[in-house]
Formats: C-alpha cells, structure tokens, sequence
C-alpha cells in the first residue's frame, strides 16, 4: 500500500468523518514521508468541527471509520490537540491534509 492508496481510501470515508465532527484528517509518520513497509502502521491526526467530537460516540466512531478504511493495518489515532509538545513540530512537518 502506497501513500496515494491510504490517502485515496481515507478520503472515500471523508462523508462518515465529518458526520462524526471531523474538520480535517491528517495523515503523518512513514506513510506521509513514502517510507512505509508492509508492517507500518498508518498515523492520522484530526481536528474536530466542535467539542462535540469529544462525545466518545463521535470520537470511538471516527476511529472505527478509518480503521474500516484500512483493514488489517494498525492505526495510530488522535487530535491535533492531543500531540505531545516533544514530538509536534516532527509530526506537523510530515503530515499531508488528507481533508
């Protein structure tokens, strides 16, 4: 699975998100860089439309849409909020606007 191939299936459940309060979807890690091997798992953050999306319905939901999208692929999930200060600027400077 390519890079092109994930963002083309997460934008296919583009719909399903934003239903379940997500603005925007952003793919990072070794997937975003096209270093991903068979066993990469695919790293996405998100940033909600509300604090809605905090609902554990909305955001237990949203997770389940993207692992759906990707089957057999382990997925690293959260917020834009949610990353760690250590980490931020590595994660932003690879991630890819999905949506």
């Amino acid at each position: 699975m390519t890079r092109d191939d994930v963002i083309a299936r997460l934008k296919s459940v583009e719909p399903e998100l934003r239903d379940r309060g997500v603005a925007a979807l952003y793919l990072f890690g070794s997937f975003a860089r096209g270093e991903a091997t068979d066993a990469s798992d695919v790293d996405v953050f998100v940033e909600p439309a509300s604090d809605n999306f905090y609902a554990l319905a909305n955001f237990t939901g949203a997770y389940d849409v993207i692992s759906r999208a990707l089957p057999g692929r382990e997925i690293g999930y959260g917020t834009r909020a949610g990353l760690s200060p250590y980490v931020r600027d590595a994660v932003e400077s690879d991630a890819v606007r999905v949506f």
